[in-house]
């Protein structure tokens, strides 16, 4: 690791948890009197999101809607659970050059659009960490 000044992180922005319905997810929390705020359709195609506020944080509940692609195969390999953490940022590609020049491993360099109106970057997974680290920068106001 360099001397490099790292980024600033805002908090916790959302947990992700893959599930395999996404409705019977919500109706389980629906007792704790957790509601979905939102629905999104990701892809279109590939995955149905919902939201729901948690606190100051979301719970984002991610349904892989094929049998391929990235959330199917951790739903296939690792069964129902969180798959990652997002960190909330103001400026994504910062934050990316950042974690880079302190020689954080990136999976993503660029950023990609992201669910609920945001940008989204990955960093590089050891599998032995057992969830990812998400960046996240809301666009438009979103977040």
């Amino acid at each position: 690791m360099t001397g490099a000044v790292p980024p600033k992180f805002h908090g916790l922005h959302h947990i992700g948890v893959v599930v395999r319905d996404a409705r019977a997810a919500a109706e389980r929390l629906r007792p704790l009197g957790l509601e979905v705020f939102a629905w999104e359709d990701y892809g279109p195609g590939l995955l149905r999101i919902a939201f729901v506020h948690l606190g100051g944080v979301l719970l984002e509940l991610i349904e892989p809607l094929t049998t391929d692609g990235f959330n199917a195969e951790w739903l296939r390999r690792r069964g129902e659970g969180i798959q990652h953490i997002a960190l909330l940022v103001d400026d994504i590609y910062t934050a990316l050059a950042a974690l880079k020049a302190r020689g954080v491993a990136l999976r993503d360099e660029t950023p990609q659009p992201g669910a609920g109106n945001t940008l989204i970057a990955f960093l590089a997974h050891d599998p032995s960490d057992g969830f990812l680290v998400e960046l996240t920068q809301p666009r438009d106001g979103a977040g």
